[in-house]
């Protein structure tokens, strides 16, 4: 599974270089969100990422990001302090196809890769328990809209992520029996970002 994973960022990687060298257009994104487990009672996390693309076309771009949602809880008796921290790291090859390339561009989307999750436990600042780094596969079909203002855009869009191998539970920290999100195996976002260089410019 690892070796497929890497297999699969490289690829998109390597697209995304051959692409840049043939004089597509080069755009960088930056984003922020809020995500939500559907598993019931479940609170609401941020995170926040990067993503470069390459518009092979006005319409069409493939590319890369990278993401991060972190989550946690405190706790605090007879001045005793104890807090969790998770959080999760999707890698991931990305595609994008633009229905207009004028001033309102509505497009449909998707993401592919590995998902990273850990966690750990701090007692009075001390680390009492830490997980090892895990890897799953994971996949988010993407539902958006941009608006063009010359060579940059405003993003806003809808996303919801599948994580394989995971058990649903919760996606939040902070019980004996979920302290990471490693227990995550759906979830849904809506993410607001900017994008620089934008094609079809």
């Amino acid at each position: 599974m690892k070796k497929f994973l890497i297999q699969t960022i490289s690829a998109a990687a390597f697209v995304l270089f051959i692409s840049s060298t043939a004089s597509a257009q080069l755009s960088l994104g930056v984003q922020g969100g809020l995500a939500k487990s559907d598993v019931e009672n479940s609170k609401t996390i941020v995170g926040g990422g990067v993503n470069l693309r390459v518009f092979a076309s006005p319409q069409f771009a493939v590319g890369v990001a990278g993401k991060l949602y972190a989550d946690g809880s405190e706790y605090t008796l007879a001045g005793q302090n104890l807090e969790t921290k998770g959080k999760l790291i999707p890698i991931t090859g990305t595609v994008d196809y633009f229905f207009l390339d004028g001033a309102v561009r509505p497009y449909v989307g998707g993401d592919a890769g590995v998902y990273l999750s850990s966690y750990k436990a701090e007692f009075n600042n001390r680390t009492i328990l830490e997980s090892k780094t895990r890897s799953n596969f994971g996949a988010a079909p993407r539902l958006g809209v941009v608006f063009a203002f010359g060579n940059v855009g405003l993003q806003i869009e809808g996303i919801y992520h599948f994580v394989f191998g995971n058990q649903d539970r919760s996606a939040n920290t902070g019980s004996a029996n979920n302290i990471d999100f490693e227990s995550t195996s759906k979830f849904g976002g809506v993410n607001v970002g900017l994008i620089f260089g934008l094609g079809g410019k």
